[in-house]
C-alpha cells in the first residue's frame, strides 16, 4: 500500500517552502504509515539534512527501498561522508553513476572522497569526468585544482582555478585557492593583484 498524491504534494510544498521541522513531523508519520515507501524516507532524510540533523538513517532505508534511483544513492553519499564513512560514501556515488552515468554531481562528489582517501590520481579523474559532463561546474573546476596542487601539479592547479572563476567570477574559494597557488608558483606580485590590498600572507593565515 502506498500513499496518494493527496497525501505526497503537501509534504513536496513544506519541502519547497523551506518549511523543514513541519515537514520532518509529517514525514514521520507517513513514513510511520507507509513503511515501504521509499520517497517518504527520502523526504524525511531532506529534511533533516536541512536542519543539520543525522539523515543517514533516513536515506539509507531510501536506498534500500529505492535500489535503481540515482538520486537516492547520491544522498546516502553525501550523508556517509558527513560521518567520515568515506569508503561507503564512495561507493555510493559509484553506485549512483551506474544507475546514471552522467550525474556530474555525483562524479564530483567522488573526487572530494577520493582526494580524502588520499587517492589524488583517481580523484583528479573524477573531477575530470564531471567537468566533461558538466563543462561550466564550477566547483569542480576549484576541487580538481586542489587534488592537482595536492599531486605538485601547480600549474594545471592555477588553471583549474582559472576555469573554476571563469565559470563564477563572485567564487570566494577559488580566488583565495588562486592566490594560494600564485604564491606557491613564486608569483607573489600576481597573488597580491588578484586579491587586491589584502596581502597574500594574510590570505594564507586564513
Amino acid at each position: 500500500m502506498m500513499p496518494s498524491p493527496a497525501e505526497i504534494n503537501p509534504l513536496l510544498s513544506l519541502y519547497n517552502a523551506g518549511r523543514f521541522a513541519e515537514l520532518e513531523s509529517r514525514a514521520r508519520l507517513l513514513v510511520d504509515q507507509f513503511p515501504a515507501f521509499g520517497f517518504g524516507w527520502k523526504l524525511l532524510g531532506g529534511a533533516l539534512q536541512m536542519q543539520g540533523k543525522s539523515a543517514l538513517l533516513a536515506f539509507q532505508k531510501a536506498a534500500e527501498l529505492m535500489p535503481g534511483e540515482a538520486d537516492a544513492h547520491y544522498n546516502l553519499g553525501v550523508a556517509l561522508k558527513s560521518t567520515g564513512q568515506l569508503e561507503n560514501a564512495a561507493n555510493s556515488y559509484r553506485r549512483a553513476l551506474q544507475i546514471k552515468p552522467d550525474y556530474a554531481e555525483a562524479c564530483s562528489n567522488l573526487g572530494n572522497v577520493l582526494k580524502d582517501l588520499g587517492q589524488s590520481a583517481e580523484a583528479v579523474a573524477s573531477f575530470r569526468r564531471a567537468i566533461e559532463l558538466k563543462p561550466g561546474f564550477a566547483l569542480a573546476h576549484n576541487n580538481l585544482g586542489g587534488a592537482l596542487r595536492d599531486l605538485g601539479q601547480r600549474d594545471e592547479a592555477e588553471a583549474s582555478y582559472r576555469r573554476a572563476i571563469e565559470s563564477k567570477p563572485d567564487y570566494a574559494e577559488a580566488h583565495f585557492n588562486m592566490g594560494v597557488v600564485l604564491q606557491e608558483l613564486g608569483q607573489r606580485d600576481d597573488a597580491i593583484a588578484k586579491h587586491g590590498d589584502m596581502s597574500v600572507d594574510a590570505i594564507i593565515a586564513l
